[in-house]
């Protein structure tokens, strides 16, 4: 055999998994690259050798997300990562440890390249959204280097993306990362701000659900203040955040002269019914009782405005009593009976006259007083028919008791008399 042929012969076996081998090559030569890049770079090589904080600083760039996806202390603090000598060295572009006011900047240079961040499927406008938030302002404006820059939430070497458990700002630490700062007494009373929102929110119905139930889907801190564009809490905008999820009610207070008189004078928002931070799963009694977050805390008892609040309260009464009566008797019957009643039918009325009653609830923060109380009919008729219905079948159910018992009676009458008899057969 030739040489063409034994080209041909060759060609023959490895063409077919040509394309499988070229592959692989691309697939191995970057982890193959990384992995000479790591061995050469004098900054982690050096760093390794170290004690202390020195030698951690490399630790948690290996984990972190920067070192995962290949981003060297170069390209963050300049210098020749291939010869010791110059490694540090300011005419090769070291920069030392930035300000906390040179930071933000510090790390825009990467997180404000788009082409860079999209590769990463990362935003980058974030650096814009700090530099006018309420934190950029005091940084970067106002010079106070108390306010949190990049690293103060992220971490500085060991930083984590934020579906990282790990990551100060993943959803499940991000409340702790807040209070961090927030819960800080010296810190806030310097600069004459609260310092136990985090207590509030632990003890709130949002915070009970977060800590408590491990629910990822309540809010916490940036739901309702943004994370890198937070701006101050005066605005209308956080002010009225909650409708970013409670659309429904935010929907009916539209509708009500609260919202009209918050286009004038800026309340009352659902902060000044509900709170902030500590809020709770709110009462009937909110629309009668005195007190801070209730109605007669801006209404005086005999007002007009006060007619409307004392409709709504018995409206919602009177449904949710009604509601609850026909509700418990329909798991009476079903307990107790035993007797096998068909009650499909009563669970359907009750079924509607539950969505009703939340409606009622929604629909409470538009101040219809009259709708409410048709609702509350609605309600309180679906009710009555359940409970009528329950108590036709108590009816038959005691009716069935009597009769075996009767039964009973005339078994047992029967069943002596039988065995008198028997006693009488066998003396004869």
């Amino acid at each position: 055999m030739g040489v063409r042929g034994k080209v041909r012969a060759a060609g023959k076996y490895w063409l077919p998994v040509f394309p499988f081998a070229l592959a692989l090559v691309f697939a191995v030569a970057p982890s193959v690259a990384y992995a000479e890049e790591k061995a050469d770079n004098v900054c982690v090589s050096c760093h390794m050798e170290l004690d202390g904080v020195l030698k951690q600083v490399a630790l948690d760039w290996q984990e972190s997300a920067h070192g995962k996806a290949g981003v060297y202390c170069q390209e963050c603090h300049g210098g020749n990562p291939y010869d010791i000598s110059l490694a540090m060295e300011p005419s090769q572009g070291f920069k030392k440890k930035p300000s906390p006011g040179e930071i933000p900047q510090f790390c825009s240079k990467c997180h404000s390249d788009p082409v860079r961040m999209r590769s990463h499927n990362l935003k980058s406008d974030q650096f814009e959204k700090f530099r006018y938030s309420v934190h950029g302002r005091k940084l970067l404006e106002a010079k106070d280097n108390d306010a949190p820059s990049c690293v103060s939430c992220h971490g500085k070497h060991d930083i984590r993306k934020v579906d990282d458990p790990l990551s100060p700002v993943n959803r499940k630490n991000v409340v702790k990362t807040c209070a961090s700062c927030h819960s800080d007494v010296k810190m806030m009373s310097k600069k004459g701000l609260p310092h136990n929102q985090y207590e509030l929110y632990k003890g709130s119905v949002h915070g009970k659900a977060y800590f408590e139930k491990g629910d990822a889907g309540v809010p916490t801190c940036f739901n309702c203040h943004s994370n890198h564009g937070i701006q101050k809490p005066q605005t209308l905008g956080v002010r009225f955040v909650c409708a970013d999820c409670h659309v429904e009610q935010a929907d009916a207070y539209k509708k009500s002269r609260h919202w009209q008189a918050a286009q004038d004078t800026g309340k009352p928002l659902c902060i000044n019914c509900h709170s902030n931070h500590d809020i709770q799963k709110p009462r009937l009694s909110k629309f009668t009782a005195s007190g801070e977050l209730n109605c007669l805390q801006c209404h005086q008892k005999n007002s007009i405005q006060m007619e409307t609040g004392n409709a709504l309260y018995e409206s919602l009464s009177k449904a949710q009593n009604s509601l609850s009566n026909a509700t418990y008797a329909l798991r009476g019957i079903e307990e107790w009976s035993g007797s096998g009643f068909q009650t499909s039918g009563m669970k359907d009325k009750l079924g509607r006259a539950q969505k009703i009653y939340k409606e009622m609830k929604v629909g409470a923060h538009s101040l219809d007083a009259k709708a409410s109380a048709t609702q509350a009919q609605t309600v309180a008729a679906l009710s009555k028919e359940v409970n009528e219905e329950i108590g036709r079948m108590l009816v038959e159910l005691r009716n069935r008791k009597l009769g075996l018992i009767a039964t009973w009676i005339v078994a047992v009458f029967f069943t002596s008399i039988l065995w008198k008899r028997s006693k009488y057969c066998k003396r004869d």
